[in-house]
């Protein structure tokens, strides 16, 4: 059981049918399995199974893709010789296909998942796959990942992070690589506007950090904001039952009692809507992330291809290969449409958040003013009336903290607006680059079928 070497900065693909027959691949597939491209094409994706695998694994990777979900996970696979390799996978559907892109796993997440593999064989040793299916998110939650989706995420974004220094094997020299054929001249033209995808898509990538603090800022500052509602919520109860108790200007306070009540009651309404917003934000975030991720990987995929082609400098391999390459190119516009679409959301979904804490903010200052009326009422009255001073005081705290809590959100808030517009802009210009690309891809293959004729 050797283990076959595949290098940091290689990359291969599959590209598979809905029954997991094997259509195509790249060179570094067929050099990884050791079966040759004629043993590979036609036959299922399950020839290079390792019985190492999770059942449950493969389940959850079909269960995803059939509804119409990418997935990514780490897969053991074996080589024709018996040998095996360990890669992480992420599969695309697209249209009637999909397409698997794998690269050399070699991080934390990848140490932690091999011992929950472990774990999962040994139940479904013992309780089958439905033993291994009912304790899998169990296990996931003891490595810090709330469902399935949240681990594929952090994996596919720890793992690219990891790749970021590394250099594609390129065999190419520009400056004294002389191309046989016209049509690779042309393909040497789309490699330089892949260059330039993953130049802007790097720019993109260094964000993902931004996104992942907005996302836990907003989750940690709106969960503050609904214990200083509730606390002040308390208050106000606390100040009502007080005014009772007070013989003299007990009037006086009752109604500031009331105001500080219901003013707190629509701040609590206020609260629970910036909170469900922000849970549709910190959704919506988790998806940029995850598919900026995937875009990062594709683009990548499509230059290392068109860089394998442009290496054996063949005529063949460029026909053999146009078709992945161009499949390879439609996931890439289908993920950026997907972004730019999850885009618009997230700028709904922040401007929503903000007018919410606008709101809150003019409440808050109004409770400020009943706060400070309080405490000149409290100084006026009798020794009998002196706990107000206390209550006011308080609340003067607890306004303090909110108002301290909104600011900070407000901040974020406008920055990462700022952000998600510049973002959006560059992501337009990514588009025109892409179909720039698609366009050399129809043009080369224009060419190739009047070559033909």
């Amino acid at each position: 059981m050797k283990e076959t070497k595949l290098n940091s900065n290689e990359l291969f693909f599959s590209i598979t049918s809905h029954d997991s027959t094997i259509l195509s691949g790249n060179d570094v597939f067929v050099r990884i399995s050791g079966y040759t491209k004629d043993e590979l094409i036609g036959s299922f994706h399950n020839i290079v199974r390792h019985p190492d695998m999770p059942r449950v694994i493969f389940k959850t990777l079909w269960d995803h893709i059939k509804a119409g979900k990418p997935i990514v996970a780490y897969v053991k696979n074996k080589t024709k010789e018996g040998g095996y390799y360990w890669v992480l996978a992420a599969v695309f559907p697209l249209k009637e296909r999909y397409v698997s892109i794998r690269i050399k796993p070699d991080t934390k997440v990848f140490s932690a998942i091999r011992e929950l593999y472990v774990k999962l064989l040994m139940a479904e040793s013992t309780g089958g796959m439905d033993e291994s299916e009912r304790i899998m998110p169990e296990l996931l939650r003891e490595v810090g990942y709330e469902s399935y989706e949240h681990f594929m995420g952090d994996a596919l974004l720890s793992e690219l992070k990891g790749r970021q220094n590394l250099k594609s094997q390129s065999c190419m020299k520009a400056e004294d690589f002389v191309l046989v054929h016209p049509q690779l001249s042309q393909l040497k033209s789309a490699h330089t506007q892949c260059e330039i995808l993953l130049q802007e898509y790097d720019r993109w990538f260094e964000k993902i950090d931004f996104f992942a603090d907005i996302k836990s800022i907003f989750e940690e500052k709106g969960m503050a904001l609904r214990y200083l509602a509730r606390d002040i919520v308390n208050l106000s109860l606390n100040t009502s039952v007080s005014s009772y108790k007070v013989a003299n200007g007990g009037e006086t306070f009752g109604i500031l009692a009331r105001d500080i009540r219901i003013n707190a009651k629509e701040n609590d309404a206020l609260i629970h809507q910036i909170h469900q917003t922000i849970e549709k934000l910190s959704s919506a975030l988790n998806g940029i992330v995850f598919l900026v991720s995937a875009i990062r990987l594709q683009i990548e995929m499509v230059t290392y291809v068109i860089d394998e082609v442009l290496c054996k400098n063949s005529e063949v391999q460029m026909v053999e290969m146009r078709g992945n390459i161009c499949d390879l190119i439609a996931l890439v516009m289908e993920y950026s449409d997907k972004t730019k679409a999850l885009q618009g959301e997230l700028n709904g979904e922040i401007k929503e958040v903000l007018a919410y804490l606008d709101q809150l903010e003019k409440q808050m200052m109004y409770l400020g003013y009943v706060q400070v009326y309080g405490v000149i009422e409290a100084a006026g009255s009798s020794d009998e009336s002196a706990r107000f001073g206390i209550i006011f005081a308080q609340l003067k705290a607890l306004i303090g903290e909110t108002v301290q809590e909104i600011a900070t959100m407000q901040k974020m808030g406008q920055n990462f607006d700022g952000e998600n517009r510049s973002l959006m802009k560059r992501s337009e210009e990514s588009v025109v680059i892409l179909e720039r690309l698609h366009e050399e891809m129809v043009m080369i293959k224009a060419r190739e079928e009047n070559h033909g004729k």
